[in-house]
């Protein structure tokens, strides 16, 4: 994970678009230890954390008590590895405090400093694309506690989003459809698709720069999401305030195509296959983790591509059509 991805976690990160660091796995009764752990490797990002905690049981203490205590949350014998299966290299996490590290844990029912977590540093595991990686938990005696295992996923190529291409225009006509395509690794099966739109705003003479994040469409399990472009209309009208005093000016948009793997497609999946309403009314728990472990370890890919364009008639529209002429754009 990048310094400049956002942590919630994904788990240390991704899962905010995939799934979040929330922590709301149901806690196993009985006196048997069990490890709660989320991570996602990418092979693009500088650093890789993983969070590792534990289920805690207390017959006589409120699970609600427990949790803000680190002393219960946190394992303090545990060593965590992350293992390259082609070669059987093994590469040492190191323990750190995320709080320090740029990623502050949300306030809630657990304990949010100290905020540990495992890193490495790509200069110190630099993760090949298509090779498969084991996440290994142990105690210090060598007991394994739990682990996993998932496959790096190639980075987008810039050929690879054919629709927009790399020189295109964005177009978005009424009630015309609109088609995102892309090709990537086999081993990305679900997908986040956004767009970062950059503007100017204009008022008595002072002009600041604003952006506004559109998600297109999230948990897409193919490589091609087709939309009628009066939704792009739709979604300016509900992001800026109808002000006559304010001008506005397009600057350029980016477009996001975040990339998980079979984990975290089937995290998802499995979360949402039980709830509706003729459901049995118990939602289903999904992990990868051996030994009754809990949580996610997957991989993840991202691509940006930035300094995209309107095409002529998408910015005429954008300024005299029906749906936002009142957004005052120039």
């Amino acid at each position: 994970m990048t310094r400049t991805n956002a942590f919630g976690v994904l788990l240390v990160l991704f899962i905010a678009s995939f799934f979040s660091c929330s922590n709301e796995f149901e806690l196993t009764e009985g006196t048997v230890d069990i490890p709660i752990v989320y991570g996602v490797i990418s092979v693009g990002d500088s650093a890789t954390y993983i969070r590792v905690e534990r289920a805690f049981i207390d017959e006589k203490t409120s699970a609600l008590v427990l949790s803000k205590d680190p002393a219960q949350l946190y394992y303090d014998d545990i060593i965590v590895r992350i293992i390259h299966n082609k070669t059987g290299k093994e590469y040492l996490l190191q323990k750190v405090d995320g709080n320090t590290e740029g990623y502050k844990r949300d306030e809630g029912a657990f304990a949010d400093a100290p905020n540990y977590l495992y890193k490495i540093k790509k200069s110190q595991l630099n993760f090949i694309a298509k090779d498969q990686y084991t996440l290994k938990i142990s105690k210090n005696d060598g007991t394994v506690l739990t682990e996993a295992m998932t496959t790096a996923i190639t980075p987008y190529a810039n050929v690879d989003i054919t629709n927009p291409g790399p020189t295109a225009l964005l177009s978005f006509i009424n009630n015309l459809d609109y088609k995102i395509r892309w090709f990537g690794d086999e081993a990305a099966v679900i997908h986040d698709i956004k767009f970062v739109f950059n503007i100017k705003e204009e008022k008595d003479g002072n002009i600041t720069d604003k952006s506004v994040t559109w998600t297109v469409v999230k948990n897409l399990d193919k490589s091609e999401y087709t939309f009628k472009g009066r939704i792009f209309y739709e979604f300016m009208q509900g992001a800026f305030e109808k002000n006559p005093s304010v001008k506005r000016y397009f600057q350029n948009a980016s477009l996001i195509i975040t990339s998980g793997g079979k984990e975290i497609k089937d995290y998802i999946s499995i979360g949402q296959a039980n709830l509706g309403i003729t459901s049995s009314g118990e939602i289903p728990v999904y992990s990868n983790l051996s030994n009754g472990g809990q949580g996610i370890f997957s991989s993840t890919s991202s691509f940006i591509r930035t300094d995209i364009g309107l095409a002529n008639t998408t910015l005429d529209s954008l300024r005299n059509g029906v749906i936002t002429k009142t957004l005052n754009f120039q």
